[in-house]
């Protein structure tokens, strides 16, 4: 499965060919605005609480389960249709709660050749991140969320909507740093940040992430690796620590409690 998206990003190109920029990537629908776009996407996705629905409907996961993401549940019959709608998710976002996956999001890819530009609505051109690798790859590289852009290539254009979980970083935002408290059936309050969403990640199963982005960003030294996992322990055991005494406390902002000691 980690190469099935490099494969689908391949085909872009195949699948486009003899097509112009208005052909099957500028079939979508007109404009919507986020309260309307909010809607159709919710009615139809409601059924996919039910996972089972998910996979009858054709969505099978492709990946790992990232800390601020969950699983990407792709649907590859929709990924060439060249439409982009509110009720045709591409992706289904789920997480593992209490031991049973949740639907919390969706994802919308549009196939594009050279020069084509990702829809304007309901989030603007800014939300979408191009993928022309794995989504492993893809995700621990410094500059996967970068904004979609016109190229000679081919590739995918990706929108997440987080229509199902709060995200204080706004619903189109890809990255969810409340994952980490749903995942422990934790409250997210609005000023709930990233940093205590990446410290509560390192309890719940998200410290292999951190270090793949470690060994992403450069090689490193037995030294310096010695050093990261030797800080990763630390960090760790402080994060259990933070959740196994959690109970009636307000965790939105356990960046600023650790780097002050409290």
């Amino acid at each position: 499965m980690r190469a099935a998206l490099t494969a689908l990003c391949a085909l872009v190109p195949i699948a486009m060919h003899g097509q112009s920029a208005s052909g099957p990537c500028a079939r979508r629908l007109p404009p919507l605005g986020t309260a309307e776009f909010f809607a159709y996407a919710r009615a139809s996705t409601e059924k996919y609480f039910e996972q089972n629905a998910a996979v009858a409907d054709g969505y099978r996961r492709i990946g790992r389960d990232f800390p601020a993401m969950g699983e990407h549940w792709i649907r590859a019959s929709l990924l060439f249709d060249g439409r982009f709608e509110p009720s045709r998710p591409e992706v289904l976002n789920y997480i593992v709660v209490d031991g049973k996956r949740a639907l919390i999001g969706v994802g919308y890819a549009v196939p594009l050749l050279g020069g084509e530009t990702a829809p304007g609505s309901p989030a603007g051109a800014s939300a979408w991140h191009d993928h022309s690798r794995t989504i492993e790859d893809e995700t621990v590289i410094p500059h996967h969320h970068a904004q979609s852009r016109g190229g000679s290539d081919g590739r995918l254009a990706m929108l997440h909507a987080w229509i199902w979980a709060p995200n204080p970083a706004g619903m189109f935002n890809a990255d969810n740093w409340a994952i980490p408290f749903l995942r422990l059936n934790l409250s997210v309050g609005a000023n709930a940040t990233s940093a205590a969403g990446k410290t509560l990640a390192l309890a719940t199963g998200g410290r292999d992430y951190f270090e793949m982005a470690i060994e992403a960003a450069g090689a490193l030294s037995a030294e310096e690796k010695a050093a990261v996992t030797s800080a990763f322990n630390r960090a760790q055991a402080g994060a259990n620590l933070i959740v196994g005494t959690a109970e009636g406390r307000d965790l939105t902002d356990l960046g600023g409690h650790l780097k002050t000691g409290h």
